[in-house]
């Protein structure tokens, strides 16, 4: 019986300095029925040319090349209708992957027709070591799909997913403001569930320039709220009740930057803590509600 085939999307720029390890790791993976698309966006480090030979070793590797740099939304988006698979993952250039990451995702994936995502957990080690355990974020899973527990926050990142390519079909293309595997989690949420593995799957290399491509910027978080809750707005088919959730922060953070703080939007967001700080792992909860409320409702506050 024919299984089903995974598409690998790995978008590169100057990452001569790890690709190795990575896509090493990649290419061992347990789960053999793979596409491995590679977008590099226009390295001048010899990234290309490394991928080339590599590519002619491994023909489930599909090698492209942008013109000039375009940005990593951009470049996933554009990697992504490429992806012939009937499951998606993406791998960022510098990390390294447990053997056994999609045969795992996979296996969870297909245990539940409404599950239309899983991931993984994700552990940092630092550059220049072996992979080690450094730093393991305290967060509780997320399974379900209340897309109002990401309205704020999103703790599943794109390297740590798989999903069904009806996904892709449905949300792309990305938009632009917003950071790829954010929109669709929450678009996950709004046209099936998502499900936690809690098993370490991911070794996330910690280094100057986690983002392929360029830096992280560093932007107000009331800003990068209004761009992000525009869009989630837009999903026709996120639930009424999430919508109207949505319409409502985005109403109060609208009053920024006018205010340098809003007793309103800090109300609505204690109220709602259970729901918006559900991340959050501790102890005696009211306070990390009280602080990160308050946090969030001050125009200052950089994401």
């Amino acid at each position: 019986m024919t299984r089903p085939l995974v598409s690998i999307i790995l978008c590169t720029y100057n990452g001569i300095k790890f690709i190795d390890e990575q896509l090493t790791s990649i290419r061992r993976q347990s789960y053999l029925d793979l596409e491995i698309i590679i977008s590099d966006d226009a390295s001048t480090d010899g990234t290309f040319e490394w991928l080339e030979k590599e590519a002619v070793i491994d023909k489930r590797i599909k090698l492209y090349r942008n013109e000039s740099n375009i940005g990593f939304n951009l470049n996933f988006n554009n990697a992504c209708r490429k992806a012939e698979g009937n499951f998606i993952a993406f791998a960022d250039q510098d990390d390294i992957w447990d053997e056994k990451k999609i045969e795992i995702l996979l296996n969870e994936l297909k245990k539940d027709d409404d599950v239309i995502m899983t991931y993984c957990l994700s552990a940092q080690f630092e550059k220049f070591n072996a992979p080690y355990l450094n730093s393991l974020k305290i967060v509780n899973p997320f399974s379900g799909n209340d897309a109002r527990q990401f309205f704020l926050r999103n703790i599943i990142s794109g390297h740590t997913m798989l999903f069904k390519k009806e996904l892709l079909a449905a949300s792309a293309p990305f938009p632009a403001e917003v950071y790829y595997d954010w929109w669709l989690v929450v678009y996950a949420c709004s046209i099936g569930k998502i499900k936690a593995v809690p098993e370490i799957l991911v070794w996330h290399r910690v280094h100057e320039n986690n983002i392929t491509g360029s830096a992280k910027p560093h932007v107000l978080f009331y800003e990068q709220t209004q761009k992000n809750l525009k869009h989630f707005i837009s999903i026709s088919k996120l639930s009424a009740n999430h919508k109207q959730f949505a319409l409502k922060l985005h109403k109060l953070y609208s009053g920024f930057p006018e205010k340098k703080f809003s007793m309103r939007l800090w109300w609505f967001l204690l109220f709602n803590s259970r729901v918006i700080f559900a991340y959050k792992k501790r102890a005696i909860p009211i306070f990390s509600y009280l602080k990160h409320s308050f946090r969030y409702a001050r125009t200052s506050t950089v994401s």
